[in-house]
């Protein structure tokens, strides 16, 4: 659908990426369309997938999640069933916020959050295993947040 995106569509999704609780009407003054025009966009851009989710990004420090971690995982067997399995038991983990399969050294990069270091050893042990495929992984903490973002900036 990237070809179809014309620049109104591209002015809403970058407001909408700032702030999607803004209000319809604060969308259609800002990119210069009718009330009932924004609202359309917007549910075309939902229904063709371009739109996935509207969030609430939590600050993980003010809700007890002291602890950030970059994970990249090494596959002891590379296969694509295997690697779906893994994809899916990752998916189902709460405390990983991004599973990324990669290029290079590593089959995967994890972004994982935990409370302090005991919660992470309790994910470490529980899910990192060779009984989930896992050959290696290196564990990398995050000490500060410079940026974290999701905007993907359209012009």
């Amino acid at each position: 659908m990237s070809e179809n995106l014309d620049d109104i569509d591209k002015a809403i999704l970058n407001l909408l990426q700032d702030d999607a609780t803004l209000p319809l009407k604060a969308v259609s003054e800002s990119v210069h369309v009718s009330i009932a025009t924004a609202q359309r966009r917007i549910q075309t851009l939902i229904n063709s997938g371009v739109i996935t989710k509207q969030v609430a990004i939590v600050d993980p420090h003010k809700v007890g999640y002291g602890l950030t971690a970059v994970v990249m995982i090494e596959m002891a067997r590379s296969n694509t069933s295997m690697q779906h399995r893994f994809e899916r038991l990752m998916n189902a983990q709460p405390q990983v916020m991004s599973c990324y399969e990669v290029s290079g050294d590593a089959d995967f990069m994890l972004m994982v959050n935990a409370k302090n270091m005991s919660d992470y050893h309790r994910f470490t042990t529980g899910l990192l295993t060779y009984e989930n495929n896992v050959r290696n992984f290196k564990s990398q903490f995050v000490m500060n947040f410079t940026k974290s973002g999701t905007k993907i900036l359209l012009d």
